[in-house]
């Protein structure tokens, strides 16, 4: 099972993969992590998925557990906010909120042991075959097959 894309929807599905009895390959254009980026929250839904994933505690350590929300002015003063232990009663404890390199992060500890990662190439080519799918990569002179 060939995945395009290392973000967070990749090593995510790559996990699920393995844990159906593939063998995933997980190729990413990017040469390494990709820092930065947004927050993620983390509750519900998403939340549940993460503890099936194993990442509960991670997510926990390395997330922030916001306590107040501010609106600030142009000087930093705030000018309104809110409490977040709502969310806290709402979701039963289970709400975090985490940077989303840090997830990168934690997803790639996750599959880096059953997965092959490739870094640096991409996916330039694909033709269907009998037997599969030829796959051609940028770096790379010859295809390979998936099936």
């Amino acid at each position: 099972m060939l995945i395009s894309g290392g973000g967070i929807a990749g090593p995510a599905l790559a996990f699920w993969l393995k844990e159906a009895g593939f063998k995933p390959t997980l190729i990413e254009r990017a040469p390494r992590l990709r820092t930065g980026g947004y927050v993620i929250d983390f509750w519900g839904l998403g939340y549940g998925i993460a503890e099936r994933m194993g990442l509960e505690a991670d997510i926990n350590r390395v997330g922030y557990h916001v306590r107040e929300v501010r609106i600030v002015n142009d000087r930093g003063k705030r000018v309104a906010g809110f409490g977040t232990d709502v969310f806290a009663e709402l979701t039963g404890g289970r709400f975090v909120t985490l940077g989303r390199s840090d997830l990168s992060q934690l997803l790639f500890e996750k599959i880096k042991n059953t997965t092959e990662i490739i870094f640096d190439d991409e996916i330039v080519g694909l033709q269907e075959q009998s037997a599969g799918v030829r796959v051609q990569f940028k770096l790379e002179a010859s295809a390979h097959l998936i099936w």
